[in-house]
Parts: C-alpha cells; structure tokens; sequence
C-alpha cells in the first residue's frame, strides 16, 4: 500500500497490522548528458512499486524524498544540492514520525550515493525509536551480481543508463552517452578535481547499455529486495558463521 493514498480511517484500520515501510530516498542532478535529472529517484521508487505489487498487504510505501546531497556535481545545469544535515534531519524526522504510527521495520531505500554518509547517521536517530531499519543502496549492495549482467558501473553508467532505459525510455538519449576514462586513485575532495572525478557528469561509460541489460538487473534487485523482506519477517538477518 501506498502511505500517502489512504485516508485517515483507512490508515487507522491498516497500521495496526502493517509494520514495515519502505522510503525511497534519491537526489535531482546531473546524470551524464544522457540520462535524466530524476534517474536516482526513479530507480528506488520503481523498484519500491514492484515490491509494493508482491507485497501490497504487508509493505507501506513512503512518499519519496527527492533531494539529496550532491555537492560535486551542483553547478552542472539542473542538480538541486541540499546540505547533509539538512537532509540526515529531514530523513530522521520522517522515520520518527513514521515510528511513532507504528512502524517498527523501516528500509531506506537509496538511489544516491552522496545520501550515504547521512542516512547511516540518520538510522541510529531512528533506530533509537525501537525500529529496525535496514539500508539498501542499490548499485552498491548488489554490485557483484550486477557486473554478471554488465561490464562495468558507474555515475550515469552502463548499469544506471540500463536501468533507466528499463523504466523510462522515453527520457535517455543514448546519442548523448559519454565515457568518463578518468578513475580515481584515492578518496579525495579538492579544487581541480571534479574536471576528472565527474568528467560529462559522469563517472562510468553509459554507452554499452541497454534495455535487456536494465530487465535483468530489475529483476536481480527485485529479487534481493524481496530476500531481504523475508528474511526480516522470520528474524533472518544474521548468518551463523561457527
């Protein structure tokens, strides 16, 4: 079910019996030249509906947040950077709240990697509410079984574009693909850098990609994701190592 479609009755008779959501989390920016400025919010929330359509009885699906941290790419025409904290708090008070009708299994549902820093932050706020709260970034928790389907990852990459390609078309210009060949050694902020780093607003090779390629790791994510779900459910978040 959809958090933001029931009514106030509707939503008093389903808490009680629905505890887990989902919030996709994402940003507004840059993605090469090809791909569009909504592609991290477009891939979570995708996938958060195909979840909500195997699960419409037991998942609750947030309203997404749509701005980010993004600060490298920001003078790139579009992208829209809000601060870290400005969005660790946002996200924290959105759990909180969420907590507070109930929810006690909450999945952060991540499209973006300037998010992470702050979403790890975010989750001890809410997880000091009684909640467990699971972390997906999707590109980078699956990313071994994502390069059996492609060549290789990046920013507006084969394995984004792919994606995108699956969801939305209509809104890729594979004409406008570029290859960044530029990889960075280090971990490293500083002026000068981006010129490389993020080269065309990107950091990977959008070029190889394709539709197929985007149904496959759909599908691949899909599944994980409904792993995850099952093994929240049964109490199944550890692997017994002795």
């Amino acid at each position: 079910m959809y958090w933001d479609n029931l009514t106030t009755k509707h939503f008093r008779d389903t808490i009680g019996r629905i505890t887990t959501a989902i919030l996709p989390t994402g940003s507004v920016e840059a993605h090469g030249q090809h791909c569009p400025l909504g592609t991290d919010n477009m891939a979570p929330w995708h996938f958060a509906e195909r979840i909500e359509s195997e699960f419409p009885d037991r998942v609750l699906i947030l309203p997404p947040v749509p701005y980010g941290h993004t600060q490298e790419l920001a003078e790139w025409p579009g992208t829209i950077s809000v601060s870290a904290d400005t969005f660790r708090r946002y996200v924290e008070e959105i759990g909180i709240g969420a907590a507070n009708w109930g929810i006690k299994h909450l999945i952060l549902l991540n499209g973006h990697g300037g998010n992470i820093s702050a979403l790890q932050q975010a989750m001890e706020a809410i997880a000091a509410e009684q909640v467990t709260v699971i972390l997906v970034n999707w590109w980078l928790d699956y990313r071994e079984q994502i390069l059996t389907i492609t060549t290789g990852q990046g920013h507006a990459g084969e394995d984004e574009t792919s994606v995108m390609l699956a969801i939305r078309p209509d809104l890729v210009h594979m004409e406008d693909a570029s290859f960044n060949p530029f990889r960075a050694r280090y971990r490293m902020k500083g002026p000068g850098l981006t010129d490389k780093s993020l080269r065309h607003a990107t950091t990977g090779d959008g070029r190889p990609a394709t539709r197929a390629k985007g149904d496959d790791i759909i599908a691949l994510v899909t599944d994980q994701l409904r792993q995850l779900l099952q093994d929240l459910w049964n109490d199944q978040l550890f692997d017994r190592t002795l």
